[in-house]
């Protein structure tokens, strides 16, 4: 193979993919999966973003069972990062026929030592629009007052296309699109957000969306930094964006298998002992 510019660029985004996913995804990944990952890969390494391994599938902790929630590290970076994440929450268990909703999935998480950078946003839209060709006349953001002031600075984003929470129920609920707060995370995050939302496929949403906006799937979750005009992290749900290109994705019970096989390998292979959240995700 003739190693022009094209081909240099692949080759760096599958090792990138590589290096952020640790070999490992959340399930047998599907073409479309992956070319997903490496063009995220190739597109933030472009914007200075190193690729990091994933954190380990087993955290040792009650929060969740003992299962990694996201990708949040509490270990801080001295530059812009991307990681590959395989995550599970046993939350999901009661949602598992919702669209969108699997027992392992992937995420692309982003993230940004500087509180004042203000280019993660529309970074991630000019990702899921020009390189993923999502419509932007199809997204819905989702977030509180807090939000609003960012609203101006989206370049040809229709602000009717965006839903209000209240911020007393965003911080009260701590479950993102709003505000990102998991009771008992490890991590400590505590963040405003902004949740990015897109059609099912096959379905045609209509009337004054509300929360959770019915027919929609979150495809992604943007930290807002307090203190500055900036964004501090992102998270992409590979799975969900791969659904709403509309390629197939796995089921729930096919990435329930796959997480239990994960979980058993890490195990072995670490001498950690098989958290609860195996048993619950067994036992189904």
């Amino acid at each position: 193979m003739t190693l022009n510019r094209r081909n240099l660029l692949q080759l760096s985004a599958a090792g990138a993919v590589a290096a952020a996913a640790g070999g490992r995804f959340a399930w047998a990944a599907t073409d479309a999966e992956r070319a997903i990952a490496e063009n995220a890969a190739a597109y933030f390494a472009g914007l200075g973003y190193k690729s990091v391994p994933p954190l380990d599938l087993i955290t040792g902790d009650a929060f969740n069972s003992g299962l990694r929630f996201d990708e949040s590290d509490s270990v801080s970076s001295d530059g812009p990062t991307m990681r590959l994440q395989t995550a599970a929450r046993v939350e999901d268990i009661p949602e598992r026929d919702r669209a969108g909703v699997l027992a392992a999935f992937d995420i692309i998480g982003l993230g940004h030592p500087e509180p004042e950078d203000d280019t993660i946003l529309p970074a991630v839209l000019r990702f899921l629009i020009d390189e993923r060709g999502l419509d932007p006349a199809k997204m819905l953001m989702v977030s509180t007052e807090e939000f609003r002031p960012h609203l101006d600075d989206l370049d040809g984003f229709d602000a009717n296309r965006f839903l209000e929470r209240p911020l007393a129920e965003a911080r009260t609920m701590g479950d993102g699109s709003g505000y990102f707060a998991p009771s008992g995370h490890p991590a400590g995050p505590a963040i405003a957000s902004v949740g990015l939302y897109y059609p099912v496929p096959g379905t045609e949403p209509g009337g004054d969306p509300i929360y959770p906006p019915p027919d929609h799937i979150e495809i992604a979750e943007i930290g807002i930094a307090r203190d500055a005009a900036g964004y501090t992290a992102a998270g992409l749900g590979l799975q969900r964006l791969a659904m709403a290109e509309g390629n197939p994705v796995p089921d729930f019970d096919e990435t329930r298998l796959n997480l239990l096989r994960l979980l058993e390998d890490e195990s072995e292979r670490t001498g950690k002992p098989l958290p609860d959240g195996y048993t619950q995700f067994a036992s189904l």
